[in-house]
């Protein structure tokens, strides 16, 4: 569905690349979160993708067509990246607006079931400067799904959200995913918030994509090699059902009965000295943890 490939960015008068060949594949109904320190290039990412800015080379494709070549490229797209709210307009005229703006008049339809969703159809007539900020949030949410996007991409949605606005924002998102099969690219400086929803996770690091790892329900072990791992006749006869290769490819993500990981364990020490195994929900933690230090 969307395709980034081999997608870098480098800014003027600036040494290094705040993206970096960043190449990964998300398919229809995937919610993938974005993880990283602050710099590592996540919105960068996300703005490419938005075509707010350039690349300085790759591509963005959605069904293998190129969004930065066409004019209309980001019509099945809804981005939530930085405020576009107006303080002149009401819930109700935003969402009539942006749906003019997009050419997708046919979706005036939406808009009753949409702020009913997001907890606004009873504040449909009021200015967002009359909102709190989960309120703000919610139409800015709202904007995004009004024209039934086939992919959504959130820049720390839940940022300055009460526990409370975060329930809500998530189970709005869960409920639309699951009406639309739509795909999101999220990301969020909680992983509380992106455990509760993702089911895939994007580890970017100084502008360079390190890992990418299935997260549903965050089972499994992760072992790291001192060297990339080779599926070998081998290796593929005995386990080809209980291993993935992360992008990292000295990295290996397994799945499997704790009899059958120590057959394995054993197998891989012939050939591979093992750095670490970790069980998968404590990985992402520690992934996290580096992020935020």
């Amino acid at each position: 569905m969307l395709e980034i490939k081999n997608l870098s960015k480098k800014f003027k008068k600036n040494d290094r690349y705040s993206l970096k060949d960043v190449s990964f594949k998300v398919e229809q109904g995937e919610i993938v979160g974005l993880i990283g320190k602050n710099g590592a290039g996540k919105t960068t990412l996300m703005k490419l993708i938005a075509k707010a800015i350039k690349p300085t080379s790759g591509d963005v494709l959605i069904n293998e067509k190129s969004i930065l070549t066409t004019s209309n490229g980001l019509k099945d797209f809804g981005f939530m990246i930085e405020s576009a709210l107006f303080n002149h307009l009401n819930a109700l005229d935003h969402l009539k607006y942006f749906i003019s703006l997009n050419g997708k008049e046919t979706h005036y339809q939406n808009i009753e079931e949409v702020l009913k969703l997001v907890d606004l159809w009873e504040k449909r007539k009021v200015n967002p400067n009359n909102f709190s900020f989960g309120m703000k949030q919610r139409l800015s949410l709202a904007v995004c799904l009004v024209t039934e996007p086939k992919i959504l991409i959130l820049d720390e949605p839940f940022v300055g959200l009460d526990p409370n606005g975060v329930e809500k924002l998530i189970s709005t998102l869960q409920q639309w995913v699951q009406k639309q099969d739509t795909a999101i690219i999220i990301s969020s400086h909680q992983l509380s918030e992106l455990e509760a929803i993702c089911n895939r996770y994007l580890f970017i690091d100084n502008g360079e994509l390190k890992e990418d790892f299935n997260s549903e329900k965050n089972d499994g072990t992760i072992i790291e090699l001192n060297k990339d791992f080779v599926l070998t006749s081998v290796f593929k006869e005995k386990y080809k059902d209980y291993i993935a290769i992360t992008s990292t490819n000295n990295v290996i993500e397994v799945t499997t009965k704790r009899d059958i990981l120590n057959e394995l364990l054993s197998d891989l020490i012939q050939e591979y000295k093992i750095l670490s195994i970790k069980d998968k929900k404590d990985y992402i933690h520690q992934k996290f943890k580096g992020e935020n230090r």
